[in-house]
């Protein structure tokens, strides 16, 4: 729908809540969580909405807040307070918004992956990657500063992207596994299994094998596949 306020770009304005429009990819990158939500609504409706805790809006799209917005429906406002803002490109508001939610809350491990996934789920869509730092080939270390953990955080929740089943994915997702134990079940299950291997060998296969996913990308590690594969062939 199209309104007078689409081209508002005053720092802070109030909007009516019709104006405003909440889309993916920001709409869905973190789940609201319930008990969040109830404490907000009751807040609204004996104080309103506090302008110090504005939303932010791109093109009167809802970048970060959300769950104010939402409360607010609930809680029955006609208006909200807003910042417009300004951005190069979705990319480049994706990660203002995933720095917002990492300052403002202890992220779980679930939303660290679920934030993978859907940045992954806009990749096989079509839509252009462009220079988000959480894309498949970036630097891990720009992915970890940006969702505010460690490189090696950030290479075990891709391996558990890239390899973990359903099942081991839905478990974290729901905090019922931690990275770690998602990661280790992960990698026991892709582990190939070999009744004749002695088992030092085969947790010494099974340590490198986590400490390459831990250093290494997926790009990066079929480099090394290739390399042993030629050194075999030399040797």
């Amino acid at each position: 729908m199209n309104n007078n306020f689409d081209n508002i770009e005053l720092p802070l304005v109030q909007v009516p809540v019709w104006s405003l429009k909440t889309v993916e990819p920001f709409k869905n990158l973190f789940p609201i969580r319930d008990m969040v939500l109830a404490e907000i609504i009751d807040d609204m409706t004996v104080n309103g909405f506090d302008a110090g805790h504005p939303l932010v809006v791109w093109n009167m799209t809802v970048v970060d807040g959300h769950t104010r917005l939402k409360a607010a429906v609930a809680a029955g406002l006609e208006t909200v307070p807003v910042i417009c803002r300004q951005f190069a490109d979705e990319n480049d508001a994706l990660e203002y918004a995933i720095r917002c939610q990492r300052n403002r809350r202890n992220l779980t491990d679930g939303e660290l992956l679920q934030c993978l996934q859907r940045l992954d789920q806009r990749k096989r869509v079509g839509r252009p990657a462009g220079n988000c730092p959480l894309a498949h080939g970036k630097s891990a270390n720009l992915m970890a500063e940006t969702l505010g953990v460690s490189r090696g955080k950030i290479e075990k929740l891709r391996a558990i992207e890239d390899y973990a089943s359903a099942e081991t994915k839905e478990a974290l997702l729901q905090g019922k596994y931690s990275v770690n134990r998602a990661y280790e079940e992960t990698m026991r299950t892709r582990r190939p299994q070999d009744v004749n291997e002695p088992d030092a060998d085969a947790k010494l296969v099974h340590s490198v094998m986590a400490d390459i996913h831990a250093r290494m990308n997926t790009a990066q590690i079929r480099k090394l596949v290739k390399a042993l594969q030629l050194e075999l062939a030399i040797n």
